[in-house]
This record gives C-alpha cells, structure tokens and sequence, in this order.
C-alpha cells in the first residue's frame, strides 16, 4: 500500500518569521537562521544566497579530481565480467551498462550485461549465470540490496570470483557487516551531495517560504539516505521546513506516482515544489501535476540526468531542475574499480570514484545537446583521467 506520512525527525528548531507586506520589504537580517523566508520580488533572504551559491557552483562543467594508483591494466585482458543490473528497463542503468561494455571491450575485457525483471529471484540467477559461466568476476549494480541475494554472493564466493557492488552506497557509506566479507568491491555514489542540491534548488528559488513534498521509495537501498540528505539541508537553510513523504514501491512508479501525485495536491493545494529520488519518478509526477491543474503552480526536482528527462526541462516548465551525472563518467568509474580487481591491484578502498554532480536547468541545459544525450554537457576530462591510471605494461 502507498503510503503519505509526516516524517517528524530530529528535535524542532526555533522557529523564526520573517514577514513581507505588500510594497514593504523588511530589511535583510546578519544571517541565515533569523532571515530565512522569500524576499519575493526583492532582495535575497540569506538562505536563498547560501542556497544560490551552491547552486551556481554546481552549474559548472565538473573536473576530473580522482587520486588513485595507476595500474597495469594489461593484467585485465583476456577476462570475463558479467554485470547484474537491477533492470535495464530503466533507460539511465541501461545506458551506463552499454557504455561500461564498450570501454571494457577497448580494454580486451568481455563485459555481459544480464537481462532480468528486477527482482531478487532474477538478480540471484544473474549471479548464478555469472558463476555457471566461470566469469572472472560479477557486479550487482544500481540499486541491489546485497543484503537479499545473500545465498548467491555465499556461492560466488565459494567459487572463488570476486563480486563488485555499484551504484547502490552513498559516498562514505560501507556496506553492512552481513555483506562486508562477501563484497571484492564498491564503487558509491554522491546520493546525499545531489539531495542537497535538490534542496538547495528549492531555496534559492522560493526561500522558506517553499512548501515541498518528497517522492521516495524505501525498498531501494538508497532512498533513506537520499531524503535524510534532503532533510537535513532544507532544516540547515529553513529551521521550520519539515516535507511530507509519498513512497511508492518501484514496481509501481509507473502509475502509482501519478495517482499519489495528483491525491496529494488536492489535498495539499499549496505544495509548490516535489523533490524526487530518481528521474524516473519524473514523468509520472508531471503526470500527476498534470491531472492536478496544477502545472503553472507546480515544479519539480530530481536527480540522474537522464537525457529524456533532461529534455523535459528543454521543453517545459514542470521539471525545473536535474542533479545530473554524467552516464559515461559513471560507466567509466564502474569499469576502472573492476579492472583493478581483474588485474589483481588494490580497489579504491572506499569506492569513492569522485564522480561529479552538474545541476543542470534553463541557464546550462543547452549544454546537454539538442535533443540531450549521453556524450555531452560534462565534458571529457574523465577520458583523459582514467586513461592515465590504465596504463599497459607498467
């Protein structure tokens, strides 16, 4: 069953108002916590400058700052990579698993992308299929809890091939102790910097004054994480600020999101904003705007930069804001944490590739291509970055 609860956490901070009449605008108080409401039409308050900044910085074209070993990538040539998504009929896992292929194969690594529904039975099968086939090592990717495939990594490991995680730890997070030993590998994610951003985005265009809702799914590892991120920087920025949650399970994004979108602002006509975990979330919550009315009154945020979402923005005002990663530059890192595991070096410890975030919205979504794709908008200076750690012979 969806369920919309009010999530209460941590102790209630002192609330502070900052009021505006019309043709009067009180002056800007010394700091963000005592001047955190919309100026409007005027000034900034000083939350929408924090708020402001960040985003502004995150606009730019990312760098490549990875400082990890370079390695022998030769070691890695000649062997076998099965890779487990958690569905490839998300188009954004899809395009990271063809893009990691092709970057294997210039590496003289065979790389198989196993089909499945999404679902733990499938994954399970897909590890099996990985140890069946003496693959020289496995990757469950994007979302799989590793925690309900237990009895498979347990076979994989008594099979001696290592098994990678990716894309499903946030960047600092370590995997629970029930999967800590059956893990070669892990390669995070900045989930909690992109939900901040989300949250930053929602400030500096509406100040506190905003009245956002969060579209999340607890059955994906990361969701907790992600809305804990967006909580924290919204009450960093606006004291009072306190969303709701709409949790739909992933099975049912497709038309549940839609219906708890548009029940939700109906009951809660004055909801401007709705932060998502994923981008596709996003075309059924435009959807539920949609059969709303509520489409000039209504944005949305979300987070992937999937390049048919990133079109949305291109083409209309509902979805106002993508937390994007690059779908190459994820693939590439994907690739770069399993060929040193092929190659018998040490993986980056932590798994944290320094993958970047760019905010992408109506001032730089032209950098993404017309229509979007997945070769533009954050430049090449991964190529060249992780080309210099692959080096042959070494």
């Amino acid at each position: 069953m969806n369920t919309i609860r009010h999530a209460a956490r941590g102790r209630r901070l002192t609330h502070v108002v900052a009021v505006a009449s019309a043709g009067l605008l009180l002056a800007a108080c010394s700091n963000a916590a005592s001047d955190t409401s919309s100026s409007g039409d005027g000034e900034k308050s000083e939350a929408q400058k924090e708020a402001s900044a960040k985003i502004e910085a995150a606009r730019a074209i990312p760098e490549f700052t990875l400082d990890a070993p370079a390695f022998d990538v030769s070691k890695a040539k000649g062997k076998k990579v099965v890779n487990v998504p958690i569905t490839e009929s998300i188009p954004y896992v899809k395009a990271v698993d063809a893009e990691a292929k092709a970057v294997a194969k210039k590496n003289g690594v065979e790389w198989v992308n196993y089909q499945n529904n999404g679902t733990p039975t499938e994954w399970s099968k897909g590890i099996d299929y990985g140890i069946q086939t003496k693959a020289d090592a496995i990757i469950i990717h994007s979302g799989i809890d590793p925690q309900v495939v237990i009895p498979a990594l347990q076979r994989a490991k008594k099979a001696g091939i290592p098994v990678l995680s990716t894309h499903t730890y946030a960047n600092g997070e370590k995997p629970p102790a029930s999967v800590a030993d059956l893990l070669a590998a892990t390669v995070t994610v900045p989930f909690a910097e992109a939900a901040a951003l989300q949250a930053d985005y929602v400030v500096s265009e509406s100040g506190c004054d905003a009245k956002p809702v969060i579209i999340t799914s607890k059955e994906v590892p990361a969701s907790d994480g992600i809305v804990e991120a967006m909580r924290k920087e919204l009450k960093d920025l606006c004291p009072d600020q306190d969303p709701e949650e709409i949790n739909v399970p992933v099975a049912q994004w497709g038309t549940g999101i839609k219906t708890e979108v548009q029940s939700y602002l109906v009951k809660k006509p004055d909801t401007d904003w709705i932060m998502t975990n994923f981008d596709d979330m996003v075309v059924p919550a435009v959807a539920g705007v949609q059969a709303a009315g509520k489409s000039g009154s209504v944005r949305i945020t979300s987070y992937n930069g999937t390049p048919a979402n990133v079109k949305l923005i291109q083409e209309g005002d509902i979805f106002a804001a993508d937390m994007g990663e690059s779908i190459k530059w994820l693939a590439w890192a994907h690739v770069d944490q399993t060929l040193r595991v092929l190659a018998g070096v040490d993986p980056i410890a932590d798994g944290n590739e320094q993958t970047p975030v760019r905010v992408i919205d109506d001032s730089n979504v032209d950098d993404m291509g017309t229509p979007p794709g997945t070769e533009t908008g954050y430049g090449d200076a991964y190529v060249k970055g992780y080309e210099s750690l692959w080096q042959s012979g070494s």
